[in-house]
């Protein structure tokens, strides 16, 4: 299989190096950065190209490895190209609703959404590596003119790189799932940020931050123009749990102030009872996510 990559980013440079492990996978690529391709050049990993346009002739699989709002001008560019060659398209987005929309729009394009959900706060080429979506899942959302062929291209490309093919074959459960797991953690990271940094005890505790502010706030150290595209096209769906996280905070901010008349004599009954609740509160959101996740 011939892979052609367009974007040599965090995600597509991932790629890259995976492939370029099988010896049987000639893979090309582009990347408007001309830094970025020659380091994946001269490392081996790929055969330069001169444009996006080239990796549609070049290519059995044609990867879309760009920002998700940079994704969708490219569906729209080279689209009817690789539909005349019958190529089979896919993408790395973190959204799949609106490309898929745009890919429709094309006659004949034989897209498969593609979202190999792994990461890091890192970005660019240099942060990639070969492992990073090893054991992560890969979801697919095969397009209208989709072919099982090309279902398979994608399927054993997430294999390649030792990710776990998952098919789905609804873009909007995929972005409500992912509004809950991934964008939803993205915007209360920054919005944690901004809520700490505009402190007027900042000054203070910004040299007492340790592992747990680093790490709730890891997803807002990531790069702006690919965080700013995950949210703005997948606006709709993550606007309503962020409305419903509100509700939860009002909540705790609520069980909280009860309690804040009390602090001082924290082992009076009253307040006894009201930090049992706290504790069994936490200890059920614990046991659920011990449960039903496999975190590390």
């Amino acid at each position: 299989m011939r892979v052609a990559i367009v974007g040599l980013g965090l995600i597509g440079g991932s790629i890259a190096r995976a492939v370029a492990q099988r010896r049987d996978w000639p893979v090309s690529a582009w990347d408007p950065d001309a830094a970025a391709l020659r380091s994946a050049a001269r490392a081996g990993l790929v055969r330069p190209l001169p444009d996006a346009r080239s990796a549609v002739e070049a290519a059995d699989l044609v990867v879309l490895a760009a920002p998700p709002l940079a994704n969708l001008d490219l569906v729209d560019a080279l689209g009817p190209l690789v539909a005349s060659r019958r190529v089979t398209l896919t993408d790395v987005s973190s959204t799949k609703v609106a490309i898929l929309a745009r890919a429709e729009a094309v006659a004949g394009l034989r897209f498969v959404g593609g979202h190999p959900l792994s990461g890091r706060e890192q970005a660019g080429f240099g942060a990639s590596s070969a492992d990073l979506l090893a054991g992560r899942p890969w979801v697919f959302v095969a397009g209208r003119s989709a072919r099982p062929g090309d279902l398979a291209r994608v399927r054993a490309l997430a294999r390649g790189c030792g990710a776990r093919p998952v098919r789905l074959d609804d873009p909007d459960l995929h972005d409500r799932a992912v509004a809950l797991i991934s964008h939803l953690p993205l915007v209360v990271s920054a919005a944690l940020a901004e809520t700490a940094t505009t402190a007027l005890d900042w000054s203070a505790a910004r040299g007492l931050a340790a592992q747990g502010f680093a790490s709730s706030t890891r997803l807002a150290r990531g790069d702006p123009a690919l965080g700013a595209g995950i949210v703005a096209t997948n606006a709709g769906p993550l606007a309503s749990e962020l409305r419903r996280l509100v509700a939860v905070l009002e909540g705790w901010a609520t069980e909280l102030e009860a309690l804040a008349p009390a602090a001082a004599g924290l082992d009076s009954p009253a307040a006894g009872e009201q930090v049992e609740r706290l504790e069994r509160r936490l200890a059920a959101v614990r046991q659920r996510l011990l449960a039903e996740l496999r975190l590390p």
